[in-house]
């Protein structure tokens, strides 16, 4: 079934383009909600030890908080993708901001409880692709070409926000005011990041943005048939596959992975926090030049390499202060080049729509960080310490090499030139 379209269309019968301003009203009412939903995600993550004292439960059951995004991101990532685009990604907002803005407000309600905090925490959960999946079809319906890795970058960034948050926010106030006030203050968060989506989110401009446009086809599995038999997309799914797993993994167990080497809680939240701040700037920062560069290839096969040493680097360093400029560097090449990495997969992917080409990129993360965090815990556990499964990790990244450098610049580049 064919999507009919908003746009103005002329004499001819073809679209009218043109750049509307409110592209950058769109931009920044969609980034508020993306933080909050990563926030909700990352809430626990740096204060596991505080949620153990607190509740009387495990460290299992800490981590299942965080892992239940990566779960129910496996489950709705391809419901929210087909309502992408079918519906727009308007009405994806709209679903994914009811829930934050709900579940956020009854996590808070009842934090005495943890099952209702753990219940709440996956219906939370259900929402994070609903919002996440929406990146490149807000940069493809409301942005030049010359300006998608841009938009992309930004809605990234906002991601990075919502991790880098937490990490600083979790600790001082649960520790300082309680767990009951921490989630308030989240909860608010949510609540007004929902209200912007409500009132200000529209789905097109009148004048369709210039550039290449998807073909508007219902999502369907003959869909994912061609993306699948798509060589430089499924080289893009491999790499997203083991960068974002990792990314994920580090992210849910940063204070397991430090505290062994004498990091306090608080210094993990500040290492974790510095990894998520240099990533914003490089999402913001490389993004830009990759589009006046008009190159995607160079920048991906850059960051890996480094992130080689830089993991290693993690696993045995015990300097608070260095562990620091460590987790910058290695946030501000991972997370830099996620958004060139999304864009990229939506070129190669073309002229698949965007909901569905990124939707299966974000999967494949979340698939492969349910099950890094799965492995690392069993390894952890078996070995009793967090160096082996780090060096998994380390090798992981060094497999990701090759992979990144067989990716060709995709035909939409090329035409740009």
């Amino acid at each position: 079934m064919k999507e009919k379209s908003d746009g103005a269309v002329g004499m001819n019968g073809k679209a009218i383009s043109g750049i509307s301003p409110y592209r950058w009203v769109i931009l920044f009412t969609t980034v508020p909600i993306i933080v909050a939903t990563e926030m909700m995600w990352l809430t626990f993550s740096p204060i596991a030890s505080v949620m153990e004292a607190s509740y009387g439960i495990s460290n299992f059951a800490v981590n299942m908080l965080a892992t239940s995004y990566m779960i129910m991101f496996i489950i709705f990532c391809i419901p929210a993708s087909y309502v992408i685009d079918r519906f727009g990604f308007r009405t994806s907002l709209f679903i994914g901001a009811l829930l934050t803005g709900i579940f956020g407000f009854t996590r808070a309600a009842f934090a005495d409880s943890f099952a209702i905090i753990a219940l709440s925490q996956f219906l939370l959960a259900a929402g994070q692709p609903f919002l996440l999946n929406v990146t490149t079809k807000v940069a493809v319906n409301w942005f030049p070409f010359e300006e998608r890795a841009t938009a992309d970058g930004i809605l990234t960034m906002a991601q990075y926000l919502g991790f880098a948050i937490p990490m600083v926010l979790s600790p001082m106030l649960a520790e300082q005011y309680g767990i009951s006030a921490m989630l308030k203050v989240f909860a608010a968060v949510g609540t007004a990041a929902a209200v912007l989506v409500l009132v200000f989110s529209r789905e097109r401009p009148r004048l369709a943005p210039p550039g290449p446009a998807a073909e508007k086809e219902d999502f369907s599995l003959s869909a994912l048939k061609v993306l699948f038999k798509n060589k430089e997309y499924v080289l893009a799914l491999a790499a997203a596959f083991i960068s974002i797993g990792i990314f994920n993994t580090i992210l849910t167990l940063i204070e397991s992975i430090l505290m062994p080497r004498g990091i306090t809680s608080a210094e993990a939240g500040i290492i974790g926090a510095a990894f998520v701040v240099a990533g914003v700037l490089g999402a913001i920062i490389l993004p830009i030049i990759s589009d006046k560069a008009g190159k995607r290839i160079g920048f991906l096969v850059a960051a890996i390499v480094l992130l080689v040493p830089l993991y290693l680097s993690l696993t045995f360093v015990s300097s608070y202060m260095i562990l620091v400029i460590i987790a910058a560097v290695a946030g501000f090449s991972i997370m830099g080049v996620a958004p060139i990495l999304f864009q990229h997969s939506s070129e190669v992917a073309y002229p698949a729509q965007e909901g569905t080409s990124l939707g299966m990129i974000l999967l494949m993360g979340q698939i492969s960080g349910t099950l890094f965090v799965f492995l690392f815990e069993i390894l952890d556990g078996s070995f009793g310490s967090v160096v082996i499964p780090m060096l998994g990790l380390v090798a992981l990244t060094v497999v990701e090499i090759p992979i990144v450098a067989k990716m060709k610049e995709s035909n939409l580049v090329k035409q740009k030139k």
